[in-house]
């Protein structure tokens, strides 16, 4: 009896650390598309996992950016796979001086700073692949729509170099199409980002560890948050 507990136990052992070793060397897919026609907004985000055992799909059919006298508010309705809709809103605080500004910055700073390793880490092992981008835009000016081109142009050719110089980046498609003597603005973006589960989980433990140092040696990032946004 004793050797069958000990077989059974080696072959649970065994199974598990097959499913780990498993789980840990699987990506995590995901494929971002966002669609804008004239006034209309498609956001639509599809995840898998575990070898495509794992699926998730969710769309955003309808965006709005309302601007308030005392707020920005983004309304949003989320559509889900199985029919289902949510309908919801988040509202934005207006930044009201140059020093909540720059108050703004600074946490977002000492946050990079605080978890540069591990975003230094994420972005090292993630790929973003079929990155496609493609834009018809246009003014009542020909002028305008000429001087724009050039301006979005150089944008997008140096916005992508630099993100190149960090993270594994496939373009598949970009394409601009200036339409001149007519107003109109059309928007399609799309993209894979891939990664392991390891390095997420690996990348989460990096997170945790700097986050309990911080609130052991009392970091100016903690401190900061407290001050301007109450306690967390």
């Amino acid at each position: 009896m004793p050797g069958g507990i000990a077989l059974y136990l080696l072959l649970a052992i065994t199974a598990f650390s097959i499913v780990a070793l498993a789980l840990f060397h699987s990506h995590l897919k995901l494929k971002i598309s966002y669609k804008r026609m004239e006034n209309n907004d498609i956001v639509t985000l599809a995840a898998s996992a575990f070898f495509g055992i794992i699926r998730y799909k969710a769309e955003l059919p309808f965006l709005d950016f309302v601007k308030k006298m005392d707020n920005f508010t983004l309304r949003f309705r989320l559509r889900l796979k199985s029919g289902k809709e949510i309908q919801d809103e988040i509202r934005l605080k207006r930044i009201e001086s140059l020093d909540e500004l720059l108050s703004s910055l600074d946490d977002i700073i000492s946050c990079y700073r605080l978890n540069k390793r591990a975003i230094r880490y994420l972005a090292k092992k993630a790929q973003i692949r079929d990155f496609s981008l493609y834009s018809a835009f246009g003014f009542d000016d020909a002028y305008i729509t000429g001087v724009m081109y050039g301006i979005l142009y150089t944008a997008i050719v140096n916005f992508l170099t630099f993100i190149k110089a960090h993270i594994d980046l496939q373009i598949k498609e970009i394409d601009l199409k200036p339409v001149f003597n007519k107003e109109v603005f059309h928007l399609v973006l799309s993209c894979i980002i891939d990664i392991k589960i390891g390095h997420i989980i690996t990348a989460l433990r990096m997170f945790i560890k700097t986050s309990r140092g911080s609130e052991i040696d009392g970091t100016t990032y903690s401190r900061s948050y407290e001050n301007n946004y109450g306690k967390y």
